[in-house]
Parts: structure tokens; C-alpha cells; sequence
């Protein structure tokens, strides 16, 4: 749960981030499957996995470890209902039937399956690296450069470079 004061962090960015890395490790794929139940289609769960993982990032230093991926699922599920409620209250009851609409905005249900299998083999994936493999690539995708990362993980570049390279692509 949150704290009642916004200013109290209890975890340093380091912890922070590890908490991350181990919430989505672990929980990635249960947080789709709540998504994916309190929403109208899988676009909308799409959209209210992203919106709580960006909640998470923003509140994850003031969460309790222990709880924190319980509270990420209610997050998510909050989310979702919410995007629900909104385009429930944009369309008429009658006009919500998604399978008789095609939205032009939207990718085929060939590539929606293809991206949904996409995102669970990455959580797979990211289940199977090593604690130090998962930090290297959440750096690098938090912009960090190889340089960097070594200077702040105080390893050489061909340790920083290795997990990047190796396990940047789903097998």
C-alpha cells in the first residue's frame, strides 16, 4: 500500500529498481490474465497493463516489497475497469459489440496474437535470466550506455555487453 506521505521513500533506487525487475519477473503474466478479465477486448487490456506499470514506476520507491505486486494486480485491475467504464460511457449498450465492428485504427487479430505472444515469451524470458543479466538490460533500456552501466555496476564492458547483446531478441 501506499503511504499516507508522498515524501516518505522507503526504498533507495537501487532497491527500487530490483523490486521492479522481480514484480515483472514473477507477475507479468498473471497481471495480462487481470487485465485481460476486466476488460472489453484485448487492445484495452493491452492499454491498462501499460497505464499500471507506469503507475508502478511512478509509486514503486513508497511501496512495501512484499505487497507491492499485490497492489500492482489491483492497479491494473482498476485501470482496466476504468478504460471500460469510459468506452461503455461513450457508446450506447447497443453499439458495444466489438464483434461486429472492425476499427480501422487497430492491427489484425493476426498481429494482436502474434504481440500478446510476443509480451509472454519476454516474461518467460526475463524469468529465466540471472539477477545481474536482468539489471544489464533494464539499465540499457533505461538509457543508460554501456559505459555507464559499467561505471555504475562497477563491471567491465564486455560484462555489460554480453546480456545485451545475447538476450536481446525473444528466442
Amino acid at each position: 500500500m501506499l503511504e499516507d506521505t508522498p515524501s516518505r521513500v522507503l526504498l533507495s533506487e537501487p532497491e527500487a529498481e530490483r523490486l521492479v525487475l522481480s514484480v515483472l519477473g514473477r507477475h507479468a503474466d498473471a497481471l495480462l490474465r487481470t487485465a485481460r478479465k476486466h476488460s472489453l477486448n484485448a487492445d484495452d487490456a493491452q492499454d491498462a497493463y501499460q497505464r499500471g506499470l507506469e503507475i508502478f514506476l511512478k509509486h514503486v520507491r513508497r511501496l512495501e516489497p512484499d505487497r507491492a505486486h499485490s497492489w500492482l494486480h489491483q492497479v491494473v485491475k482498476h485501470e482496466a475497469m476504468a478504460i471500460r467504464a469510459h468506452r461503455q460511457r461513450d457508446m450506447a449498450p447497443e453499439d458495444i459489440d466489438f464483434d461486429l465492428r472492425e476499427s480501422e485504427d487497430v492491427e489484425d487479430p493476426a498481429e494482436r496474437v502474434v504481440g500478446l505472444d510476443r509480451v509472454q515469451r519476454s516474461a518467460a524470458a526475463l524469468r529465466e535470466l540471472k539477477p545481474q543479466e536482468v539489471q544489464a538490460l533494464w539499465l540499457k533500456a533505461s538509457g543508460l550506455s554501456y559505459e555507464e552501466i559499467g561505471e555504475r555496476q562497477g563491471w567491465t564492458r564486455t560484462k555489460v555487453k554480453r546480456p545485451v547483446r545475447t538476450r536481446r531478441r525473444p528466442r
